[in-house]
């Protein structure tokens, strides 16, 4: 009986714990809508710290922090999502995307959009994100590469000279190149998707202005 006793104690304690922490999402669900994200935080916090690996609160705090725009504690946050997160692991790798593209830190936007592809190949919004990052790439590369060279020593010789005006021609194609594996890994990651306004054509490309976010 004693034993039947504590089994009961525990489940009763687990069960008011489960239910403080849905009352502190809720709550802190309620203070997101109102954009009262600093309050959102806070609830989202008191669940972490005694559950640092909640899923859920580790997600909606990535959520505050980034409207909050403290875009490194939103990728801490969304990393640690994702890896206890079960069906929503797609959200949290979209969502740490576009932190690390806020925090202006594209190479690592690009693999978060690509990883969020390959688990939901539907997800519009991390292509186009995608395709965004990709081409503002190749723009830079090609302004980079129409960009005139200037002579910075005009006492070193002819010779100097020419060495200066091929040497960047070479870096540039280098990064041409890069940019063209990247884009080939793109087109497939996209043709995955299966949605003809995002798939590669010769002279008809979807050209996207502007990040998407997902409104949680």
């Amino acid at each position: 009986m004693k034993k039947i006793g504590c089994l009961l104690l525990i489940l009763a304690v687990g069960t008011l714990a489960q239910a403080g922490v849905r009352g502190d999402l809720r709550k802190g669900g309620q203070y997101y809508e109102d954009q009262k994200y600093g309050s959102a935080l806070n609830s989202y916090q008191k669940i972490l710290k005694k559950h640092p690996d909640n899923p859920q609160a580790l997600f909606n705090a990535g959520n505050a922090y980034y409207r909050l725009k403290e875009y490194t504690q939103a990728q801490e946050s969304y990393q640690k999502a994702a890896k206890n997160l079960a069906q929503k692991t797609p959200d949290a790798l979209f969502n740490l995307g576009n932190a690390y593209y806020k925090a202006g830190d594209q190479e690592r936007a690009k693999e978060a959009f690509r990883a969020a592809i390959v688990q939901n190949p539907d997800d519009k919004e991390a292509i186009h994100n995608l395709q965004l990052i990709l081409q503002q790439q190749q723009q830079e590369n090609q302004q980079n590469q129409d960009q005139p060279q200037q002579n910075q020593d005009d006492s070193q010789g002819q010779q100097n000279n020419e060495d200066q005006s091929q040497n960047p021609d070479e870096n540039n194609q280098n990064e041409n190149q890069k940019g063209q594996l990247s884009q080939q890994d793109a087109d497939r990651i996209m043709a995955m998707a299966k949605e003809q306004e995002y798939k590669s054509h010769s002279g008809n490309r979807a050209q996207p202005e502007y990040l998407v976010e997902k409104d949680w």
